[in-house]
């Protein structure tokens, strides 16, 4: 670290004040896949997993990456303070200090001069380019493998070699660049210390590197990424090109800061942004080379070097602000080599206008919307940005403007799928199913894979009651993904549809294996066990349900209650439906089943007391209304039981019970018309022909014989 101990205060004030106004921080579009969503993340006994299987980087199975020593940072912060974003942040700022502190002592270190490790310490603390590592939790990866790439030189140059090792592997750990570590060393030797040591000293580092490579392609992250690169070699060389000259003009300027910039690859040799990109990487080349002596020609080479995975490695997204926290760090050391040259006075200038920066930008992390509002000022033409900028809009519930951003994000690149897919959605959350189902459709054509996109599809199918087409959609998300258990439990409930008690049955239970935690799966299979007649295996069911989480308590109390009455434990059940009620009171649901359960107890006012507040609750109700008028035929209340049943079956004209029992009323009151009409549309709606059935036929015969 920086050997004065008033230095690193210093450094630590100027990082903090810099970062004063990050606390409204939000969490932003790769921490839902990698963080939120990650179930990985949530449990200490997944920590040896981390280290062997690159899947629990993400909820997302596609989107895996070698990161476990990061993984470990999530899992022990998730297990203190839960998702909480300001913990991450603090994280995230006490990393940036301990970088910038180790920048400070890289460059006393290097240069012999404390003045020069403040100067270099302080330039990179408040150097804009890196309030996206701070704000931005997923930038984690890029500060705390710099800290581990820093520490790893920094403990080779004070020939601490066993150290440096350590922290070397340590830091591959967290981050792939940190490979490149060993290249820098050899040439700080040569270029700086002029130093020409024996291959001994660097062939550890040559082993670690090459057993990490072993071990990153053994688990499949490495011939994962190379299997399908998001560009072919040829555009990824010629659009890098471009990259240099970007990167310089963002150091120079950070004022035009975004999430993601306007860079377009480039698939065309005669390009002139290409060439005149390649000249200039020839000339910082050039200007390396021949100051290789010095320590901005070592910078440049540092520069190189650390941009070089980014530069071989075709991925997703072109240029970013985080991938030159390194360089930023290379760059300090050049200041720190200059800083006796330069007016202190020009230096504190700067410093309160990269500070000032900083807390602007800061401003711009603090809600996902106002992020990509900034995103789309800046870089209109961009898919990904109007993309999310809709996402953004969808999650406000600005659904309208949401599908305006995801229009133009289709007209920029219409072969993306996550556009279509999100339009579908707030259809579906409008209600119009039949224009979301039209849209996941569309979806689909473009990427027949995703599991996210079958399973939202399922659902809609569900919701219009189709649950053939549902039971298909949920079985193609699981073919490409078993592993969401949310799948699994619509899945089953499908399958309960459809009347497939054994799939169902199936499926709930790999549904409770994936969410152990959720009451769903369990509260699901004990409705198998109690349509099976399985009270005490069904009792056991709820009663797991129940010791899960405690959004769907009343939902399990309700179908406890249910099962006491039909097993005739009346106060047991009055016990669960009234503590389910004092949970949701405004739920009409649940007084009717207490009225149901009254019934059968045979206590018939207290019976029409309950469904009465049900009807106020819910005025279609059609079980309470069918419920409360057999009772009123049974006391002779004829007129209320009429109005009951012609209410319900102008709800539910399919409700065969509604009908039967508007027909016997009509019957009893001698009005044959009305009561030969509801006794058809019975026989209509009634599947069986059983005794009900031909009792029905036998009073419509007698009516023709009249």
């Amino acid at each position: 670290m920086i050997p004065a101990t008033k230095d690193r205060v210093l450094v630590a004030l100027v990082c903090g004040f810099c970062y004063v106004n990050f606390g409204g921080g939000v969490f932003h579009y790769d921490d839902f896949h990698s963080l939120v969503e990650n179930p990985h993340v949530r449990s200490l006994a997944n920590i040896p997993a981390f280290f062997a299987d690159p899947t629990y980087f993400s909820a997302d199975i596609e989107k895996k990456m070698y990161r476990p020593l990061l993984l470990v940072t999530y899992a022990l912060q998730y297990a203190v303070h839960g998702y909480e974003p300001l913990g991450f942040l603090l994280i995230n700022l006490l990393l940036h200090v301990a970088a910038s502190l180790l920048v400070g002592a890289l460059a006393t270190a290097v240069l012999g001069v404390r003045q020069a490790g403040l100067a270099a310490a302080l330039f990179f603390a408040a150097h804009p380019l890196a309030t996206e590592p701070v704000n931005y939790i997923s930038s984690r990866s890029e500060s705390l493998a710099a800290c581990f790439y820093l520490a790893t030189i920094l403990c080779y140059w004070r020939d601490r070699h066993g150290a440096a090792l350590s922290l070397f592997g340590l830091g591959m750990l967290v981050k792939s660049v940190v490979l490149t570590a060993p290249i820098v060393l050899w040439a700080g030797d040569r270029w700086l210390r002029r130093e020409h040591r024996s291959w001994r000293i660097y062939a550890p580092f040559a082993g670690m590197g090459t057993a990490y490579l072993i071990l990153i392609s053994y688990n499949r992250f490495l011939t994962g990424s190379l299997v399908a690169p998001a560009r072919d070699w040829t555009t990824q060389f010629l659009t890098q090109l471009k990259v240099p000259v970007y990167y310089v003009q963002l150091m120079a300027s950070p004022w035009r800061l975004n999430v993601e910039h306007q860079f377009v690859e480039v698939v065309d040799w005669a390009n002139a942004a290409v060439w005149a990109g390649g000249l200039f990487a020839a000339s910082l080349s050039a200007i390396a080379w021949m100051g290789r002596r010095r320590m901005p020609g070592f910078a440049l080479l540092w520069s190189a070097v650390a941009l070089l995975p980014t530069t071989l490695m075709p991925l997703n997204v072109l240029v970013n602000e985080r991938r030159l926290y390194l360089v930023v760090a290379a760059l300090a050391l050049v200041v720190g080599y200059v800083h006796g040259r330069i007016n202190y006075r020009w230096g504190y200038v700067w410093l309160a206008c990269a500070m000032s920066l900083c807390l602007q930008r800061n401003m711009i992390w603090e809600s996902d919307l106002r992020l990509w509002q900034d995103a789309v000022s800046k870089a209109p033409n961009m898919y990904r940005v109007q993309a999310n900028l809709g996402k953004a809009l969808q999650l406000n519930g600005r659904w309208d403007e949401a599908l305006e951003a995801y229009g133009r994000a289709i007209e920029l690149e219409g072969r993306r799928v996550d556009a279509f897919n999100n339009m579908a959605t707030i259809f579906h959350l409008q209600g119009d199913i039949d224009r979301a189902i039209v849209w996941y459709g569309k979806a689909l054509e473009r990427d027949s894979g995703l599991e996210e996109v079958h399973h939202n599809l399922g659902d809609a199918y569900a919701q219009k009651g189709w649950h053939e087409q549902a039971v298909a959609s949920y079985r193609r998300a699981i073919d490409h993904d078993d592993s969401k258990g949310d799948t699994w439990s619509n899945y089953g409930l499908s399958l309960y549809k459809v009347g497939d008690l054994e799939g169902a049955e199936t499926a709930y239970r790999r549904a409770s294996e994936l969410l152990p935690d959720q009451a769903e799966p369990y509260n699901n299979l004990g409705n198998i066990y109690a349509d099976r007649g399985d009270w005490s295996g069904a009792e056991v069911l709820y009663r797991q349900a129940l010791a899960c989480n405690p959004e769907e308590k009343a939902q399990v109390l309700a179908n406890l209650g249910d099962l006491y009455r039909k097993q005739q434990r009346f106060d047991e059940g009055r016990r669960a439906l009234n503590q389910a009620i004092d949970l949701e009171g405004e739920q009409a649901e649940w007084y009717f089943r207490l009225g149901q359960l009254e019934r059968a107890a045979d206590r018939g006012e207290a019976a029409v007391v309950v469904l009465a507040k049900a009807i106020a609750m819910d005025s279609t109700h059609v079980a309470a209304r069918t419920h409360r008028a057999e009772m009123a035929v049974a006391t002779g209340a004829y007129d209320r039981a009429i109005a009951d049943f012609g209410i319900a079956v102008a709800v539910d004209p399919a409700n065969s019970r509604a009908w039967f029992g508007l027909g016997k009323a009509l019957e009893d009151t001698e009005e044959w018309r009305g009561a030969v009409q509801a006794y058809r549309q019975f026989l209509v709606h009634w599947p069986k022909d059983d005794a009900r059935a031909r009792h029905v036929r036998e009073r419509l015969r007698a009516n023709e014989e009249r």
